[in-house]
């Protein structure tokens, strides 16, 4: 079987150029995800992930490495903003914005599990964790409402039965 090798199915131009703008559109929504904010990178990223997966065009190596691609820009968006937020909150130090700083650092903290689920590098997990940790150790952090540490207290009040 000499002279027998195996080849690849030549494409029409029509099929190859089709297939090339496709990749040049999924391309550039990808580039739009580079400085754009975590809200904009999340819809951006809903709108493009169906229309990848219902794509028969496109070679599924490009689909795996656009949607690779589409995760970690999302997370470094959600990194570049929960980063803002957490030192936002720790130049926060006076007590007349301790509001301010609580509501940051919540914010941030949102961001943060979003970068988690993301699949950020634990290197940058650590460093935000350990600045959450400054910020909360400087005191005076208000919550609204309750919380694990305390609950809302639903509980009948004791009568008084104390002698007049």
């Amino acid at each position: 079987m000499f002279g027998m090798t195996k080849t690849t199915p030549q494409l029409d131009p029509d099929r190859e150029r089709e297939i090339e703008q496709k990749k040049k559109t999924v391309r550039l929504f990808i580039e739009g995800l580079r400085d754009t904010t975590p809200e904009e990178a999340a819809h951006i990223t809903d709108k493009l992930k169906p229309y990848l997966q219902n794509d028969k065009i496109l070679p599924l190596e490009f689909k795996q490495k656009a949607f690779e691609w589409m995760r970690q820009l999302e997370c470094e968006a959600n990194m570049r903003a929960a980063d803002r937020l957490i030192h936002e909150a720790a130049s926060l130090l006076g007590r007349e914005q301790m509001r301010e700083r609580g509501q940051k650092l919540s914010d941030s903290r949102r961001y943060f599990g979003k970068v988690c689920a993301l699949g950020a590098d634990m290197e940058w997990k650590n460093a935000y964790q350990r600045l959450c940790e400054t910020v909360m150790l400087s005191g005076n952090v208000q919550r609204e409402g309750p919380t694990k540490a305390k609950p809302l207290d639903t509980a009948p009040k004791a009568p008084n039965r104390a002698k007049t």
